[in-house]
């Protein structure tokens, strides 16, 4: 009863219900804030998992030091293996493409005929710009950003200069000509701007690399259970095998999206912490504004222990009433995503920042809901206690007498 009287006070009490609700209003925003913060990181995470897995997949088995000559019984192997959605078998080689005296460094990347047409890449709509996938020998398809620094369309020659040792240890260097085939964009800039897909047999006669694979990719359900899925290959393939998820391949992309998700928590926390102050200062003014009914209350047999748990009661109401409003605001924002990027593409569509919010997931377990909720409360709780304290600590007898 005397919470519910402290936090809807009569006329004299406007100032400290103006506080509060500073307050309440503080912690909502940065409840939603810091929902959206998560979804967005989490979501760019997936993303860059989708891009890669379109093409890499999520895991990469390799042998240490050595190429994969038994490729073909290691691909089986690794098919047979639960969890596992596809193993594709990869020759990669770098070298040098030529269009008409423009030279730029690339990564062929060689596939099987068949694993090209399976690439969820190119079986999404838009992946493939022009041309066709390269699956006949000769043909190559490369990457946007490839095609524009070599200025190229589908359809003309390209040359691909390859470096090999023969037996006698000399450098053999070879100029060959392939087509173009098809050109792709997948919206990483690492794929785009350097991957040239081909056949594996082109590879391999390219660079004199016999019948070898240099890794297999892994295509797992979704990139949560790559990592599980590489501890149960690490246990079936043997020593010697080395299995990595695509977040070692991609360390430095992935470390870069961390470091950010830290950056743009420890911010919201801050302005979160702001709040929380907000509470503690609120709660010190009403702890002075009823300092004389603390002191009645108390000759009327209350305890301290029972007027400090009053104010703590009323710093929580704050901060739940405050987490509950910013939760449903953020989760409200994340779910009005879609239509929002729709109700904005007259004033945004064709800006690259559009066209990545658009396809970027908005994605947050109940776990990490649950961590911010939990925190926020915590820190409700610690705000409420020093003024608890103080008013708990209040004499009446001095109080009454003194005033």
């Amino acid at each position: 009863m005397l919470a519910r009287r402290y936090l809807l006070p009569g006329p004299g009490g406007r100032l400290m219900l103006l506080v509060a609700a500073i307050g309440c209003a503080g912690v909502t925003i940065g409840v939603a804030a810091l929902i959206l913060v998560v979804s967005f990181m989490n979501g760019a995470e997936a993303r860059l998992a989708g891009q890669i897995g379109s093409v890499d997949g999520h895991l990469a088995v390799t042998r240490v030091g050595h190429d994969l000559p038994d490729w073909r019984d290691l691909t089986r192997r690794i098919a047979a293996t639960p969890g596992v959605v596809r193993a594709t078998p990869v020759l990669a080689q770098a070298g040098l493409v030529t269009v008409a005296g423009r030279v730029q460094p690339a990564m062929l990347h060689g596939l099987r005929s068949a694993d090209i047409a399976r690439l969820p890449a190119f079986a999404q709509r838009g992946t493939l710009l022009a041309g066709h996938l390269p699956t006949a020998r000769g043909n190559v398809a490369i990457g946007i950003g490839l095609a524009e620094r070599l200025g190229v369309v589908a359809g003309e020659p390209l040359t691909v200069t390859s470096a090999s040792v023969d037996a006698e240890g000399t450098l053999q260097v070879q100029n060959s000509a392939l087509t173009i085939a098809g050109i792709y964009r997948t919206d990483n800039s690492d794929l785009d701007d350097k991957r040239v897909i081909l056949p594996m047999a082109d590879v391999q006669r390219l660079f004199s690399r016999g019948d070898v694979a240099s890794r297999i990719d892994v295509t797992a359900h979704d990139e949560q259970a790559a990592v599980p899925l590489a501890v149960r290959l690490r246990a079936e393939l043997g020593q010697g095998i080395r299995v990595r998820d695509w977040r070692e391949l991609n360390a430095a992309l992935v470390g870069a999206l961390a470091q950010e998700r830290m950056a743009m928590t420890a911010i919201i926390s801050v302005v979160t912490m702001i709040a929380l102050a907000n509470i503690l200062s609120s709660l010190g003014m009403l702890v002075r504004f009823k300092a004389r009914e603390i002191a009645i209350i108390r000759t009327m047999g209350a305890t301290a222990g029972s007027v400090a748990r009053i104010f703590v009661a009323v710093g929580a109401t704050i901060g739940i009433v405050g987490e509950i409003a910013g939760l449903i605001i953020g989760l409200g924002l994340k779910a009005a995503k879609d239509p929002l990027t729709a109700a904005l593409r007259p004033w945004l569509a064709g800006s690259p920042e559009y066209d990545a919010f658009l396809d970027l997931p908005l994605t947050i377990s109940p776990g990490a809901i649950a961590t911010i909720l939990v925190a926020v409360t915590a820190g409700a709780l610690l705000a409420a206690l020093l003024p608890a304290r103080s008013a708990a600590r209040i004499d009446p007898a001095a109080l009454l007498r003194y005033g």
